[in-house]
């Protein structure tokens, strides 16, 4: 009894500080709003309430404060490095809204204008340059940005990435190991490179897809690439080893079933390949690819008339797959006198 009475108070003190915390906030943010119906031209006030809605990842309330502190300066070099950012980000997540990011180049371009000495709005700059895909601009922002101030691990990595999107793999690279030592627990450099090796079938791959890992175990894309990388390699053990511990993050992957089913009928095991690609259309009922692939597993054991409705299926689902369309026409002229 006693047990429960505790845990229950426990329980209501946490609801408790729950709420304060939400009235804080509340408080807080009301605040702000009085004073700036108050004072509706004062741009600290108006600053203050979109760096409080740019904390919790509200773009469009904070850009609402940002445009009207441009209305008020327009050639401030912060508001306008705000008001760049809102819109990219919203133009992230929000495709309706194709002219945000037109509009945060403007912003950012006055931004940089404004104040040559803003390594922020120089990276971002350079970020924003790398979405429309230009490159070389982009990387000029960067050395720019890098100039002001080094230590600045993102800017190293987008600079790395546009690197790559030129082709110059060992120049990226040097720009995403700078990111790592910068800040070591940076996934996505230690990814990039993993990607580099990957396309190189360098045994590299593996040392930094581990470095991943080693940061994040639950990583799934990387869990998927370096299953991948084993599987090209026919380290099959190390595949099938690496893409389990995948499912137990996502267990309805897709890919990871096909390709588990992929490397057991390498290996000759027709029988476990079709339940694994049995997985692989229960995840994704229109994948016709496993559908082929459970069709052969079938033919082989000798199930013809399952093969048969396998092959079927994948061709009603893709009537161009070439693949399903040959192994039918065969299945059924080799069967024609049994029939």
């Amino acid at each position: 009894m006693r047990i429960y009475l505790l845990s229950s108070f426990l329980l209501f003190s946490a609801c408790n500080v729950v709420e304060e915390n939400d009235n804080v906030k509340k408080s807080e943010i009301s605040l702000l709003s009085e004073k700036i119906n108050k004072n509706p031209s004062n741009t600290d006030y108006l600053l203050d309430r979109a760096m409080f809605n740019l904390d919790k990842n509200k773009h469009e309330s904070a850009l609402f404060d940002l445009k009207q502190c441009l209305l008020i300066d327009s050639l401030n070099s912060e508001f306008n490095f705000l008001a760049a950012q809102s819109y990219f980000e919203i133009s992230k997540y929000d495709k309706t809204k194709s002219e945000y990011g037109k509009l945060a180049l403007e912003c950012i371009k006055k931004s940089t204008d404004s104040d040559p000495k803003n390594h922020l709005a120089l990276s971002l700059h350079g970020e924003l340059n790398i979405a429309y895909a230009r490159y070389k601009q982009a990387i000029d922002l960067f050395n720019k940005s890098l100039k002001i101030k080094y230590n600045q691990f993102k800017t190293h990595h987008l600079m790395g990435y546009a690197f790559k999107q030129l082709n110059q793999h060992d120049i990226a690279i040097d720009c995403f190991q700078n990111s790592i030592s910068i800040n070591p627990i940076y996934t996505q450099s230690y990814i990039e490179i993993g990607l580099i090796y990957q396309l190189r079938n360098d045994t590299l791959t593996e040392i930094y897809y581990n470095n991943v890992l080693d940061i994040d175990s639950s990583d799934v894309i990387t869990l998927y690439n370096l299953a991948l990388y084993y599987q090209d390699n026919k380290l099959y053990n190390k595949a099938l080893v690496t893409y389990n511990k995948l499912l137990v993050f996502d267990a309805f992957n897709t890919n990871t079933h096909y390709n588990i089913g992929f490397i057991h009928m390498e290996l000759k095991l027709f029988n476990i390949a079709i339940n694994n690609f049995a997985d692989a259309i229960y995840s994704n009922s229109v994948f016709y690819q496993a559908y082929y692939a459970r069709g052969v597993c079938f033919e082989t054991l000798g199930n013809i008339a399952q093969a048969e409705v396998d092959y079927r299926r994948a061709i009603e689902i893709n009537p161009d797959y070439t693949f399903a369309i040959d192994a039918l026409e065969v299945l059924i002229n080799t069967n024609k006198k049994y029939k």
